[in-house]
């Protein structure tokens, strides 16, 4: 199993991506998702996962 993170501040994009995994990506499991990237960097430095799902355009912090 694949552990996976979403990161995006726009929650419907994080839902929607959670539906895809879940239908054509069974080995990827999302175990946390954020929609605000400070809390989202608090958790990758905490317990990082295999595989991040990250938007680029956020406020405050961005993907880069």
């Amino acid at each position: 199993m694949i552990k996976a993170i979403i990161i995006d501040d726009e929650r419907h994009s994080v839902e929607t991506l959670k539906l895809k995994l879940g239908k054509h990506c069974p080995d990827v499991e999302v175990t946390a998702s954020f929609t605000d990237s400070v809390e989202g960097l608090a958790r990758l430095r905490e317990n990082p996962p295999d595989l991040l799902f990250l938007d680029i355009e956020m406020p405050r912090l961005n993907g880069f």
